[in-house]
């Protein structure tokens, strides 16, 4: 991944965030991350039952379309990766405690189905079922927000923290800047005039 490709995928992570990221999100973008894709990977920060709600909720957030999915995006190997080595251990031991209350939380709190009865905890629930849980907690936390503008970044809902992160590993992974964003060299050809459905992606130039 190119480095004005990771400088796109900032933008693009500030945009659906929607508010300011992190000194330690936008340090881990910009220096790029390898991830181990092999089949037999293993979570070596995270347990295992961490990494697998991090991979649920991830693609709850972003599910596979005509796009990638946070899954595709190999999220959950991202975040097990940049934690060890952009944050400091007191920064890892709260971002676990934290973890793992909100993992509480969903499986205590459950979902609601479409019918608004009580589901049956994140994990074992629907598709349908985590995006109406998800969409709850986005609007709570993004409420907190609006009410409270001048709240420290840390201070922030854990929820907001994660979804930073989540966002940041997604558009940082070489399958979604390859389906995202589309790249020409400078100089290069010059069209001065073409129809916007030729368009097609977001350009970035390098």
């Amino acid at each position: 991944m190119s480095k004005m490709d990771r400088r796109e995928a900032l933008k693009y992570t500030a945009f659906l965030f929607g508010a300011g990221l992190s000194a330690s999100t936008i340090s881990a973008i910009i220096s790029g991350c390898n991830v181990d894709t092999s089949d037999n990977w293993m979570p070596s920060f995270f347990t295992k039952e961490e990494s697998d709600f991090i991979a649920e909720l991830g693609e709850t957030m972003l599910p596979r379309t005509h796009t990638p999915g946070a899954k595709d995006a190999l999220v959950e190997r991202f975040l097990d990766t940049v934690r060890p080595l952009r944050y400091t251990e007191a920064d890892n031991q709260k971002f676990r405690e934290k973890l793992t209350a909100f993992m509480a939380e969903a499986e205590a709190a459950g979902t609601k189905s479409t019918s608004g009865a009580s589901g049956s905890g994140f994990m074992r629930a629907s598709a349908d079922e985590r995006f109406a849980w998800l969409t709850d907690i986005d609007r709570e936390a993004y409420e907190v927000i609006r009410r409270n503008p001048d709240l420290p970044h840390g201070e922030r809902p854990f929820y907001l923290h994660l979804k930073e992160q989540i966002l940041g590993a997604y558009f940082s992974s070489e399958v979604v800047a390859k389906s995202y964003f589309a790249f020409d060299p400078i100089p290069g050809r010059y069209d001065p005039c073409i129809p916007l459905s030729d368009v097609g992606k977001a350009w970035a130039h390098g």
